[in-house]
């Protein structure tokens, strides 16, 4: 049977003809047809956004017109921040408006399970790159009939190296008669300065942004005409694809900071300019084998950039880890030019190897900083950090993530800050997450792409200057409740602190307020009476800004904030249900809530309910592979969706692939990597996006069939080789066309020479390599006849 597969194999390469390079093989959507551009008129996009001390309000508004003469299923599609939420949506179809509804998560699960085990809809909000989460909607149109679409979302803005940033991503993919961005900025405190850019945009075309600053308030519009839109004269395509981005700051005159208060509600913000703390960190580096390739190349060279920035007061260490835990030197050492010299020999020369062992390679981080710290080798007033760089999960010595956690957290004991950077997308954030939340710290994914250097060394910048430790903002307790985080253990340059709370008296218009700290050479403290600012007076022409505003920004920072909080399970119940019922007076689309829109009934299509759910971090692989249907169950489920032509043979091959793998290896990650690879090539969407219930199949359309099961075995004799080694997720990513259609031969060719290019050449083990190619192989092989049989009987194929 292995003769009898491999010599079908080997046919249909040697069928590969010139002409087959260039034949499509599209993947068919079998939930609803795309629509034609020229049948749709996309007449206006606007971008209207209020930014009031730094909570910013966005409305995105699109209108098209159906020109055709039947009903057409017409596309809205916007993205938004990831750190935003939904609040409102609304559709105006004919005269009649259908507005979205947020509920809880469980009541609208229901709707959601029939929608999808009917192939009408999916999940709204999907990823979309690093920063950007993709909201989209479909709705069926009558002929020459015109749709207005209107989506609101909030966020407040976080200042990071010294600016704030309102991104807006603008992608009409049309020319659009009405098209206009305008943003409008009003900071009581006074504006320093504003710069408005586009990613699209040349140095020519830069006049087209228009930009008025006075004191306190800043009106940015962008609204290029038809004509500027064009990417060259007489073309139909638009230059408008990408970010525009708003960046500024305002002026910081009180080191106590600005206070808002307004109908009831207060905010502060803390940015005071002090002398920098010297800094004690340990950077631990994860060079296991899974790190090979790229990824260690990027690190030593993000490594090596970061070590000249290191400020001479400053003490470090470097421990690298794998199986074995190895340090540069056995303490802390001087940020010396001779040391610094030293150590970047050091990473030059550090390699990849062995297993992960993340346990012990941050308890021996901790314990250098603790034996330091008795042995008065650091200074008494200087910031205590471990910055961990991993892109995996503990593969030997204590693997059980609780365990470890536990270990770190005990150890630290609240004494340093544990940041965590989780590199690619092997690495399981959440267990990152949890561990540096519980040690004063943060997680970062690190995205493996081209620029990894750059991102290692943004969030080095962002933690490279603490002024203030263990920073405590007081407020009356006869005066104020509900308040959000006021404890800080640090504070760094080009930060900010943020407090919110709820005045009990709404007629209070004044209070005592008292900021304390650790600074470099004493205590800090200081302490003032705030008064409510006259916003009649600063804006008297401005409805919206002295609403509501401080009220939500106090919801939304405390939504945030009992969302992160870890604790007994009893707690974390609690404050999950104080953040739902939150998220639902406020109208918030967060991880508690969805945003139910029901699409009305047409006369060619019945009404159905589309869901939009807001993801978190870490949360799209589960969202993509179906975790809670495994085994039969997605089998079943799998096989409802796919139309009868297709018989589930698709399905049955992505669950075969996680099933090799999870005999071979026994290892619950590296399976829903191989599967996250098969559901990537059967959806439309791009790396690490998640729609869930739309799954596509490989259809030639010249030979109107589906792809042939040999193709589809050479097909997933890819995966398996890309699963081999650990860069399978950047090559996928680099080599895969970014468009509906795919040419198989062409890509399998390609695939085939990127993989042994990138991953045989650089191995040193090339010969291990290719036995273990060539044994999954043969595995692969009897697996297959055992699954297939197994499948006719269960599906009845």
């Amino acid at each position: 049977m292995l003769i009898h597969y491999t010599w079908h194999v080997i046919v249909d390469l040697i069928q590969i003809k010139k002409s087959d390079l260039w034949r499509e093989t599209h993947f068919y959507l079998l939930t609803f047809p795309s629509v034609s551009l020229s049948q749709v008129e996309v007449y206006s996009v606007t971008v209207d956004c209020t930014v009031t001390s730094c909570f910013a309000h966005t409305v995105m508004t699109s209108k098209a017109f159906n020109k055709a003469s039947s009903s057409q299923e017409i596309l809205f599609e916007v993205e938004l921040p990831k750190t935003a939420f939904i609040t409102n949506f609304s559709m105006e179809i004919e005269g009649q408006v259908y507005v979205g509804e947020v509920k809880e998560k469980e009541k609208a699960k229901k709707q959601y399970e029939k929608a999808v085990s009917s192939g009408q809809t999916a999940g709204l909000v999907k990823a979309s790159g690093r920063k950007m989460e993709k909201f989209s909607v479909s709705v069926n149109i009558a002929a020459e009939s015109n749709v207005t679409f209107v989506l609101t979302y909030e966020e407040l803005l976080q200042r990071k190296l010294g600016r704030y940033e309102l991104l807006t991503r603008v992608k009409p993919k049309t020319l659009v008669q009405d098209f206009q961005i305008v943003t409008n900025i009003y900071e009581p405190q006074g504006i320093s300065y504003v710069d408005a850019h586009a990613t699209f945009l040349s140095n020519e075309l830069l006049p087209l942004v228009e930009k008025t600053v006075t004191d306190r308030k800043a009106h940015i519009s962008f609204s290029p005409t038809m004509e500027q839109q064009r990417k060259c004269p007489g073309c139909d395509g638009t230059l408008i694809d990408g970010d525009f981005i708003v960046s500024y700051d305002v002026k910081r005159e009180k080191n106590l900071g600005d206070i808002q208060i307004v109908n009831g509600y207060f905010v502060h913000f803390f940015a005071p300019e002090l002398p920098k703390l010297p800094k004690n960190v340990v950077f631990v580096i994860d060079t296991s084998t899974s790190m090979s390739g790229r990824k260690i190349v990027q690190t030593r060279e993000a490594m090596l950039a970061i070590l000249q920035q290191v400020h001479e007061d400053d003490h470090f260490a470097i421990v690298r880890f794998d199986s074995v835990i190895e340090t540069w030197k056995d303490s802390l050492t001087k940020a010396t030019k001779e040391n610094i010299i030293e150590a970047m020999d050091y990473i030059r020369r550090i390699d990849s190897r062995g297993w992960t062992n993340i346990n012990d390679a941050v308890l021996k981080a901790v314990n250098m900083l603790v034996k330091d710290r008795q042995m008065e080798r650091l200074p008494e007033r200087s910031a205590d950090m471990i910055i961990l760089l991993t892109d995996g999960m503990p593969s030997v010595g204590e693997r059980d993530i609780g365990k470890i956690q536990e270990n770190v957290r005990t150890a630290i004991g609240g004494n340093m800050s544990l940041y965590c950077l989780g590199f690619g997308n092997d690495v399981d954030y959440s267990f990152l997450d949890v561990m540096s939340r519980q040690n004063k710290g943060l997680a970062r994914r690190i995205f493996e792409a081209s620029d990894a250097v750059v991102q290692l060394q943004g969030f080095y910048d962002e933690v490279a200057s603490p002024l203030l430790l263990e920073v405590d903002m007081h407020y009356p307790d006869n005066a104020v409740d509900s308040l959000t985080i006021s404890h800080f253990s640090q504070f760094f340059n080009g930060t900010e602190i943020v407090v919110a709370g709820h005045l009990m008296d709404n007629d209070l218009d004044n209070f005592l307020v008292e900021v304390v700290g650790r600074g470099l050479e004493e205590d800090f403290r200081v302490q003032g009476q705030v008064s409510a600012a006259d916003w009649d007076v600063f804006y008297p022409d401005e409805e919206y800004i002295f609403g509501d505003f401080t009220e939500r920004l106090w919801a939304y920072l405390t939504i945030q904030q009992l969302l992160d909080k870890s604790g007994t399970p009893d707690e974390k119940a609690s404050t999950t249900a104080k953040a739902l019922d939150m998220s639902l007076q406020y109208s918030f689309v967060t991880p508690l809530t969805s945003m139910v829109v029901t699409k009305p009934e047409t006369e060619d299509s019945p009404s159905s309910t589309l869901i939009a759910d807001k993801l978190t971090e870490g949360t799209w692989r589960k969202q993509s592979l179906k975790m809670q249907n495994t085994g039969l169950a997605f089998l079943k489920e799998t096989k409802t969706i796919l139309n009868d032509e297709s018989e589930g043979c698709v399905c049955v091959y992505v669950w075969l692939c996680v099933c090799v793998w999870l005999c071979m290896c026994g290892n619950a990650l590296h399976c829903s990597q191989i599967m996250n690879i098969c559901l990537f090539f059967l959806t439309e969407q791009e790396w690490q996006d998640e729609e869930m219930g739309k799954l596509y199949v490989f259809y030639d359309k010249s030979q109107k069939r589906f792809m042939g099961q040999s193709q589809f075995v050479v097909f997933v004799l890819i995966w398996i080789l890309f699963s081999l080694f650990k860069d399978y997720g950047y090559i996928l990513e680099q080599s895969y066309p970014r468009s509906r259609s795919i040419n198989f031969s062409k890509y399998i060719i390609y695939s085939s020479y990127r993989v042994i290019y990138t991953q045989f050449l650089s191995s040193r083990w090339l010969f291990i390599d290719l036995l273990r190619c060539f044994s999954i192989f043969i595995i692969y092989f009897v697996f297959l006849q055992i699954a297939n049989g197994f499948t006719h009987i269960l599906c009845g194929l």
